[in-house]
């Protein structure tokens, strides 16, 4: 009977320990496209380095289910350098010799309870705004009680939460300094 127990109790917690919980890839905001088309004009940038402050945590866990993939292959960093490069590549505002636009991520983190949240801040610098400014963002959504379902929906959050964090960057009056206007 303990052989049973204790077989039982292994299954129970190697099953549990299989969770995943799944990415989306970036989608890009009509909004945020048709801000840059505004911003921009004919002007051309292009996407540099996006890096990790000091302090920031890319390798998340959420609750007990372990490590959180926000991203299909690629790290939170490198999903928020991604998305700007998407949607100024759909707003056509992309080109080898424009101004170069770089980026370090300045918070990244989450709630998974309660009212649940992206907390997300990143300083922008060029070449005419060497010392750049900063943006954040705080994205909310609702989580679940249910672990695998919480972490599903902060998983699911992460593009919305960096669209609005997108959007924010474009709004911003440093914005035309940003990328030399």
């Amino acid at each position: 009977m303990k052989t049973h127990i204790t077989i039982l109790v292994s299954s129970i917690i190697a099953l549990g320990a299989c969770e995943t919980t799944s990415s989306r890839p970036y989608a890009v905001s009509t909004q945020n496209i048709m801000a840059f088309q505004s911003a921009l004009g004919d002007s051309k940038v292009q996407v540099g380095e996006f890096e990790t402050a000091d302090g920031v945590e890319e390798n998340m866990t959420c609750r007990a289910l372990g490590a959180l993939e926000v991203a299909p292959g690629k790290s939170p960093v490198e999903f928020v350098e991604s998305a700007f490069r998407d949607e100024l590549f759909a707003a056509g505002a992309i080109a080898q010799d424009g101004h170069e636009i770089n980026g370090i991520v300045e918070e990244l983190d989450f709630n998974s309870f309660g009212t649940g949240s992206w907390d997300i801040a990143i300083r922008l610098s060029s070449a005419t705004l060497p010392d750049g400014y900063s943006v954040s963002s705080s994205y909310s959504f609702k989580t679940s009680f249910s672990a695998l379902s919480a972490c599903q929906n902060v998983i699911d959050a992460f593009t919305p939460a960096v669209q609005q964090l997108v959007g924010q960057a474009i709004s911003d009056p440093n914005f035309a300094t940003l990328v030399g206007k």
